[in-house]
């Protein structure tokens, strides 16, 4: 991570936000800027936090956070967005969040992360300085593109430049990826790993367990339409529960196929993946359909009881034994089978998709892509009626392919274009869909480009 990773707007915004922190830490103070990039997943949606691989891209949109320590064990919290107050807390071993939905909880968490890290390797709370952090974020909130991801990112590293303390970007991939549970969310470390390890002008084929990356080079005449329904996806609110449940559905499937193919040690679909010799989707949802019902009762009962475990064992095992832990609605019955269907078929997709770029193949990237929305709209029912309508739009436009963008549930849609047809599926959103919504559309739709992943500097 290193100064490469800024332009010279962001460097300019840092130098601007730092201003204040200096006149109040004085000269001598050692003050830092660090950027996180939010992302853009191109395929592999719902797959990262089932072990298997993903393809993103990091895009030209940032949080930076201008930070400086103090002698206290007190952090201060400014956003240049002043819909956001200011907000300031205690260091310490467990830092209790903020009321959930609080913007600072994503900034408690990274700061818990780093915390729980170093303290396993000898370094108490007690000797951590506070800070002072100022933020700008300019990745939209609720859009799908991950903020949430490049502020705990940015806050992390903040953080750690203030404490004298480094880590590896593969390392603080993984310590701020599993520091998001900290809100609720049972999130996989896609976001985090595209935010840290982006390059220009590539996507990252990103795999789990270990995680690891490597770059596939965007073929030059792609461009990439990302749009914002305006349907807040907000991974802090009611989308939570949501994309909770899937994560408890996915897990079922995996302890049902462990069952049907005696595997041991599994705990997520990557695992029965890797576990299987010459896998296919169609046959892993086979074995599936055998041996599960395709929707179990959402007491976990039915399925404890078919797995031979105690409710109370498979309840901890699924929806976590401490704060916060996933609730289910009792009300609706897990399904099964068409998650399952979704994540392995989409995982033939993503290695596919990787194989198509990297050809240059754009006609069969975007056919992937559409086929990608397909599944998520029909088995893992996260697409949306305003989702769809634009995927339709910017395909009748033109774009070889469009698809929903993150967890779904409302946020952006991401179409795949040729650069010379990019402006023509532009102007078609703009007519058919934000017109009659009466959104302005110039804030919510752009081209984006593959970007540099996190950078940190310290400021003269």
């Amino acid at each position: 991570m290193s100064d490469r990773a800024w332009d010279s707007s962001e460097l300019d915004r840092a130098a601007a936000m730092a201003r204040g922190l200096r006149a109040a830490a004085g000269p001598d103070a050692r003050l830092f800027a660090v950027r996180a990039p939010g992302r853009v997943n191109l395929i592999g949606e719902h797959t990262d936090y089932s072990g298997l691989p993903v393809l993103p891209v990091a895009i030209d949109r940032s949080t930076i956070i201008a930070a400086v320590a103090t002698r206290s064990g007190e952090v201060s919290l400014r956003n240049e967005n002043r819909l956001y107050p200011d907000r300031d807390f205690k260091l310490a071993r467990n830092i209790p969040p903020y009321p959930t939905g609080d913007w600072a909880n994503y900034v408690k968490a990274a700061l818990q992360g780093v915390i729980d890290h170093f303290a396993d390797r000898g370094t108490e709370v007690t000797r951590l300085r506070g800070a002072k952090l100022v933020i700008d974020g300019r990745v939209p909130t609720g859009a799908g593109l991950s903020s949430s991801a490049a502020l705990t990112v940015s806050s992390a590293l903040a953080f750690m430049a203030t404490n004298g303390l480094a880590l590896s970007p593969i390392e603080t991939a993984a310590l701020v990826a599993h520091s998001e549970w900290y809100v609720g969310t049972m999130a996989g470390g896609m976001d985090q790993a595209a935010s840290l390890l982006g390059q220009r002008d590539h996507a990252l084929f990103i795999e789990f367990n270990p995680l690891r990356a490597r770059p596939v080079k965007m073929p030059s005449e792609a461009a990439l339409v990302v749009a914002d329904s305006r349907e807040e996806a907000d991974k802090s609110g009611n989308v939570r529960a949501e994309y909770n449940r899937r994560v408890v559905e996915c897990g079922l499937a995996a302890r049902f196929l462990a069952r049907a193919l005696t595997l041991n040690g599994v705990r997520e679909l990557g695992d029965v993946v890797k576990g299987v010799k010459e896998w296919n989707a169609a046959d892993l949802v086979a074995a599936l359909a055998e041996t599960a019902p395709e929707r179990l009762n959402p007491d976990l009962a039915q399925a404890a009881s078919r797995l031979g475990l105690s409710s109370e064992a498979l309840a901890r095992e699924m929806l976590g034994d401490r704060d916060p832990h996933i609730v289910l609605d009792l009300h609706r019955p897990l399904e099964i089978l068409k998650r399952a269907r979704h994540v392995f078929s989409e995982t033939e997709r993503v290695l596919q998709a990787v194989r198509a770029l990297q050809a240059g193949r754009l006609a069969e990237m975007g056919a992937l892509m559409n086929e990608s929305h397909r599944s998520l709209a029909e088995d893992f029912d996260c697409s949306t009626s305003r989702l769809d309508r634009m995927v339709s739009c910017a395909r009748r436009a033109g774009a070889l392919g469009a698809r929903l963008t993150g967890a779904g549930f409302g946020g952006s849609i991401v179409a795949l274009c040729r650069a010379d047809d990019a402006p023509g599926v532009i102007a078609a959103l703009d007519r058919d869909y934000y017109s009659s919504l009466q959104i302005p559309p110039q804030s919510a739709r752009a081209v984006l480009h593959a970007s540099a992943g996190a950078g940190l500097v310290e400021l003269a």
